[in-house]
């Protein structure tokens, strides 16, 4: 369904071409569909037993089932459409208070910074640059919503008609030939729906960047030095490796975001799903962020020098360094010990590695404080690494929040090159002790 979305757009778009594929091939012979294992069944699944003890179904009465399902989604999609006509004044006055977000938090830094001009001078340079680059990012965010809603509602319509013309279908060609053009019209409706939901949090300014920047400048007034430098000014710019992706994760089309669309499973757990980062850091500082609010079983990362395909599945976690959530529980995991964390309610997550030194940190960016570090002597380079669960009823989504454009962080690097070594040794080892 790639074409039905601006080339732009952050709409996630399927890696499970192979896998459409070869459900295909398992529809087109089917005798039944296994609803504990949400799959149409050929008579050799059924003879080899191994969906004995299953609910089954027949797949005509699933296909009934299913375009319900399509006929309430759509539903849902006209009405969120409809609600969401015109949204140039709503986004208008988003840019207005983002405008004025952006004022307040420029004069609150100026004021800050007074004290220690003297002394940090090319840190308050870089501070303002941070937030120079945030509001032109959120700016561009906005102005990309209004291009997105405007493709939407062209594209709602022609997945209406699709929808109609599964109605007239349904009850004169094959069910299991059907299967498949169901699937992609759920899971169109499914991001579509998500968007649609999402629009109202979209207009309200996220201004948790800020904060986190007013909080960080507040810590390096109140202890100077001590302070200096910052996770931040390591920053990355990471983006997805599609190559490494398990299953049918799907990955935006700007690679910073994953998405699982919901499990049909009503009673095992969905199984982890992971990916990793086209980059990988084998010396300096590196520092990364992670929205996690939009999934309830995430964990994030380091992998050490990535085997084939990338990535290793639950229960070979030697070489990775990860923080979980599973189950509104966080904790954190190398070599298959795990330790409890007791902060939870993590909305997005920052990541620093020290190569050099074996050093990672997780951060609450939220409240700057510091969740977990581990000590580590890595041999190879490290690959940022992300893995989730599917949830019911809802996309389960990571995405990673790239502060600055790669070409602006090469230019900040460079106006940061006056700092001396001692003092990022120093300034992380006070920092880690103050937030601790």
């Amino acid at each position: 369904m790639r074409s039905l979305f601006n080339k732009h757009t952050n709409v996630p778009r399927s890696r499970g071409a192979s896998n459409a594929s070869s459900l295909s091939v398992i529809a087109g012979s089917a005798v039944v569909y296994c609803v504990t294992c949400d799959q149409p069944l050929s008579s050799r699944c059924l003879i080899n037993g191994a969906h004995r003890d299953h609910r089954l179904k027949d797949l005509k009465d699933t296909v009934h089932d299913q375009v319900k399902r399509l006929n309430d989604l759509s539903g849902k999609l006209t009405s969120r459409k409809r609600k969401f006509g015109n949204l140039t004044p709503k986004i208008e006055a988003a840019e207005r208070e983002l405008e004025d977000l952006c004022s307040q938090t420029q004069e609150l830094l100026q004021n800050e910074y007074s004290t220690l001009m003297s002394l940090i001078e090319q840190n308050r340079q870089q501070a303002f640059f941070i937030l120079n680059a945030q509001k032109e990012t959120m700016k561009r965010q906005l102005h990309q919503l209004y291009e997105d809603i405007h493709n939407y509602q062209s594209k709602s319509t022609n997945i209406v008609e699709e929808i109609e013309e599964v109605n007239r279908k349904q009850d004169s060609e094959n069910p299991s030939s059907l299967l498949g053009e169901i699937n992609a019209l759920e899971t169109s409706l499914h991001t579509m729906n998500e968007f649609y939901s999402s629009v109202d949090k979209k207009l309200k300014v996220d201004n948790t960047r800020l904060k986190a920047l007013e909080n960080s400048i507040k810590k390096i007034v109140e202890k100077n030095k001590e302070l200096l430098p910052r996770p931040w000014e390591f920053s990355e710019t990471i983006t997805l490796d599609e190559s490494k992706v398990q299953g049918n994760v799907q990955i935006s089309e700007d690679k910073t975001q994953m998405s699982l669309s919901p499990s049909n499973s009503l009673s095992m757990p969905s199984p982890w799903k992971s990916t990793q980062a086209s980059q990988s850091f084998r010396n300096g500082l590196h520092y990364w962020e992670v929205a996690v609010g939009g999934c309830e079983s995430w964990a994030v990362g380091v992998v050490e020098n990535s085997r084939v395909n990338g990535i290793q599945t639950a229960g070979n976690e030697k070489n990775i360094w990860i923080l979980e959530c599973d189950g509104g529980e966080l904790s954190v995991m190398h070599n298959n010990d795990f330790s409890t964390v007791k902060e939870s309610n993590i909305e997005t997550l920052g990541i620093f590695v020290d190569c050099d030194k074996g050093r990672l940190k997780f951060y609450n960016v939220n409240t700057g404080s510091i969740l977990h570090s581990f000590f580590a002597h890595f041999k190879h380079a490290v690959f940022p690494m992300f893995r989730m669960r599917a949830q019911k009823d809802s996309l389960a989504q990571l995405k990673i929040c790239n502060l600055v454009e790669r070409d602006n962080i090469q230019i900040m690097s460079s106006d940061m090159s006056v700092i001396s070594e001692s003092l990022n040794e120093d300034a992380m080892e006070l920092s880690s002790e103050s937030s601790n």
